[in-house]
């Protein structure tokens, strides 16, 4: 018989956006937990060295980069963990996060902060694309790590767990956190979120990582591992808590350290790291007041902040009633001015997109944009502030994302994605025709315009093509830099604003001249 603690190490779960996905997708959400099978999949698969990869209707390509990037992973995990692949690993494919919400892989119902899934009952990995080549990469390689892990400790299967009675238990920070450091190394969320908790003195101890900090706390500590004693180290120390069946003996024989004593030096070292950046910090109340605050809510979260034209009210994305909601508060004091929409209670408002929520005002201060999960697709949803009435707005897309209102005001651009894209489109209100401004393979964002309503700045991974060449494949592509492009919409022309060696992200037009 499997226990239900058992039962829980058997399916690992990626969320994104760590910050904000681990504790809100383990909230309480009453409607849409039951799956709802909206469609009928037709399956195909290719094969690579390693790894059967399935896929649906016009997504070869899609599986083709699967393929690529997964035999990379595979290259890059075995040398560290010093393993091979002894079963072949199962990974199936979905052009979007409504049709992976389908899947029979697990009876568990994926919110959108859920990027993907693996399960130790036959190690099958299940993904969706986002409209993100990079988290598509960054997932593929996350939850190929669970499958190694799967495969060097458990046998591949829920059938060998049990058949070979094996008993270790695998803190969640120690699975979580190799997965993301393997899959990303060290990326600046995982350095903002560390820097913040050593700077602020809430460093825990290793053993009281949770929520989102089994990721990226996880992640340090794996750092931390790598950088003092050597990357040789990591598969050194899975292969003793494979043999000895005992995690903290395993380190103690690697590393010469126990828990304590291992969360003791991971401090010193995040301090050593973190702590000079006191001298020259500047502190928010300083120089900004403060509307919200989650400690007095007991919240998590209070995000995408939209100020009505007249400075007068913010709408906010927040939890603060257990659901993601959309408030309207007083931009004087934080004031509740009304609840405007109720997400998660009803089909029309199942999700609130609230990973890129994107929510926008109308010129006049009377209307916000939104988009939603709305069934087994999604909407843009227009809601009268006053009244409330909603007006919903349904498209041929597999993904709604980000809306902007033009401050002309009658059109309203989003991202869209379709056919294994994420592209820049703008909705006029009067005539009611969609125009898809970017229509090419590269992952487009965060769409925001200008003041006077003639251009868009984005964010995308194109690099420097500004139309999509004759000839292009997207794995021979960098498409881990994201920076910022600006769209002129009346010479229809892409011009890039930045180049740097980071991601840029969250654009802002200022209102001054």
């Amino acid at each position: 018989m499997i226990h239900s603690k058992d039962m829980k190490r058997m399916l690992h779960i990626t969320l994104i956006a760590i910050v904000l996905a681990a504790p809100f997708s383990l909230m309480g959400q009453n409607f849409g937990k039951n799956k709802v099978q909206y469609r009928t999949f037709d399956w195909s698969y290719i094969q690579s060295a390693h790894f059967d990869i399935y896929f649906y209707g016009e997504n070869l390509q899609l599986a083709e980069f699967t393929s690529e990037v997964s035999e990379k992973a595979y290259d890059q995990i075995g040398l560290h963990l010093n393993w091979d692949l002894k079963k072949r690993i199962s990974i199936i494919v979905y052009s979007s996060h409504n049709d992976f919400q389908q899947t029979n892989v697990t009876y568990q119902y994926m919110p959108e902060g859920v990027g993907g899934v693996t399960e130790l009952f036959k190690n099958r990995i299940v993904i969706p694309f986002e409209g993100s080549y990079e988290q598509f990469r960054h997932v593929i390689h996350h939850e190929l790590v669970h499958g190694f892990i799967n495969d060097m400790i458990y046998g591949g299967s829920a059938q060998s767990l049990i058949s070979n009675r094996i008993q270790i238990r695998i803190p969640l920070w120690m699975n979580e956190g190799l997965a993301e450091y393997l899959s990303m190394k060290w990326d600046t969320q995982a350095d903002m979120i560390m820097r913040d908790v050593a700077v602020n003195e809430r460093i825990p101890d290793i053993r009281e990582l949770e929520y989102y900090m089994v990721y990226k706390g996880g992640q340090s500590v794996w750092k931390f591992i790598a950088d003092t004693y050597g990357w040789q180290k990591i598969g050194e120390i899975w292969g003793r808590a494979k043999q000895k069946q005992n995690v903290e003996e395993a380190f103690e024989h690697s590393v010469g350290l126990d828990y304590k004593d291992l969360s003791k030096r991971w401090e010193k070292y995040l301090k050593k790291e973190y702590w000079p950046d006191f001298a020259g910090r500047e502190y928010l109340e300083d120089y900004a007041h403060r509307l919200t605050d989650h400690e007095e809510l007991q919240n998590y979260f209070n995000v995408s902040p939209a100020i009505s034209p007249d400075g007068g009210r913010i709408a906010i994305l927040t939890d603060r009633s257990g659901y993601a909601d959309v408030y309207l508060i007083s931009a004087e004091d934080g004031k509740v001015l009304k609840k405007l929409v109720k997400g998660n209670r009803t089909p029309d408002f199942e999700e609130l997109k609230w990973l890129q929520p994107g929510l926008s005002w109308s010129p006049d201060g009377k209307k916000i944009v939104l988009a939603a999960k709305s069934g087994e697709s999604d909407a843009l949803y227009i809601i009268d502030v006053d009244s409330g009435k909603e007006r919903k707005l349904t498209f041929d897309l597999e993904g709604i994302f980000t809306a902007s209102w033009s401050p002309v005001g009658n059109k309203i651009a989003f991202i869209g994605n379709k056919n294994n894209s994420s592209d820049l489109y703008i909705y006029d209100l009067k005539d009611k025709s969609l125009l898809n401004l970017t229509k090419d393979i590269f992952s487009d964002s965060e769409p925001t315009w200008s003041p006077d309503g003639s251009k868009l700045l984005f964010v995308s991974d194109r690099g420097d093509h500004l139309l999509e060449p004759d000839e292009f494949s997207m794995i021979d592509h960098d498409y881990r830099q994201t920076d910022l492009y600006l769209y002129d919409l009346k010479s229809n022309e892409i011009l890039r604003i930045t180049n740097t060696p980071d991601s840029e992200n969250y654009p802002a037009w200022s209102h001054t001249t």
